[in-house]
């Protein structure tokens, strides 16, 4: 059993944002956490034991990370931080929160619920960061000079130990799960790929200007990169970082995610109101789903049985549950106001948990 987290950010002058918590057993709500401001990020502990979620009223200073203990779905701490979290990642042993802001990144120890590091490094353009498998090694897009780097961070020391020159303008990354490579994608020359040992860029990928999204299948010998300009999914070789397969995936191609399996890649359109299935072996498009109207953020069940798909609906969210073995929708969740991110906890019955 695993239970999704669905964060609405409410309305701007209106009552605060709320988390949705649903159970994948039922596929409803049974807890709505109210939040104090308004929830921009989230992410869950690799243990599943606490929820972080990103309160912030961007009118204000009040900025913080409420803690929610998945057991009982209460808040139990709140950490104040200095500037808007964008986005949020945990060690892979769940000692530490990093939360990415624009001129550094705040590091809280979970046991403390309190920031002990504070990382100074300017991520103005950033859309995404990541930490390493074996949890030594944070990897963001950063600013030095014309401000094509990624920065590389100890986390050990909490101190930036490299830059890396990439391409131009550099947002988004993701890490290999095997920890060798971390795909960085740049806003106008596709992907630089960096070999994690050498911690230099062996590779660049030629693509379009519109990436979106950069997943990589559970055994680490593809990339799937979405191209929200042209509608399509490119799949990478790992092996050989050469680019060998392409999707069409709707204009509005943004977030994917791949069954933990390995089997099927799930596509969003969020210009439209579809979800395309990818056949993993085949590269091949198996299914369109329709969901609720723009679909944006998704996750997957640990034992790759359901999708969970949030969309908004003049403001109301929705969530759409497909099922995996039909590629349809078995279920429609109705949360809250605006719904911002998703997330879910790993298997929390002692069953099969996402690597």
């Amino acid at each position: 059993m695993s239970y999704v987290y669905v964060i609405n950010s409410g309305m701007g002058e209106g009552p605060p944002g709320t988390v949705s918590v649903i159970d994948t057993k039922t596929h409803a709500v049974f807890s709505t956490i109210r939040m104090n401001t308004s929830p921009q990020s989230i992410a869950i502990t690799p243990n599943g034991q606490f929820a972080y979620v990103g309160d912030q009223n961007p009118m204000s200073d009040q900025r913080t990370i409420a803690v929610i203990d998945v057991k009982s779905n209460a808040k139990v701490a709140t950490v104040e931080i200095e500037n808007i979290s964008r986005y949020l990642v945990i060690t892979p042993k769940s000692q530490f929160v990093y939360v990415l802001m624009l001129e550094n990144i705040s590091v809280i120890d979970s046991k403390k619920n309190e920031v002990v590091a504070t990382i100074a490094v300017k991520t103005t353009n950033a859309e995404a960061f990541a930490i390493t498998p074996d949890g030594k090694f944070i990897y963001v897009p950063s600013e030095v000079g014309a401000g094509n780097t990624v920065s590389v961070i100890d986390a050990k020391s909490n101190c930036i130990i490299g830059t890396i020159e990439t391409a131009n303008f550099p947002e988004k990354l993701a890490i290999t799960p095997d920890g060798k490579f971390v795909y960085v994608a740049s806003s106008d020359e596709g992907i630089s790929v960096i070999d994690t040992k050498e911690q230099s860029v062996i590779a660049t990928v030629v693509l379009e200007s519109g990436i979106e999204n950069v997943v990589f299948t559970p055994d680490s010998q593809f990339a799937y990169v979405t191209d929200s300009i042209t509608g399509t999914a490119f799949i990478i070789d790992v092996k050989t970082h050469a680019l060998i397969a392409k999707v069409p995936a709707g204009m509005g191609t943004g977030k994917l995610a791949i069954t933990p399996n390995g089997q099927f890649g799930y596509i969003l359109d969020f210009n439209s109101t579809i979800v395309t299935v990818v056949d993993v072996k085949t590269h091949s498009v198996i299914a369109i789903v329709q969901t609720g109207i723009v679909p944006f953020d998704l996750v997957i069940t640990p034992d790759s049985q359901f999708v969970y798909v949030i969309s908004n609906l003049n403001q109301k969210g929705i969530v759409s549950v497909i099922d995996v073995k039909t590629h349809s929708v078995i279920a429609t969740v109705e949360v809250g106001i605006n719904p911002f991110a998703i997330a879910i906890t790993p298997c929390l019955d002692g069953g099969y948990i996402q690597g």
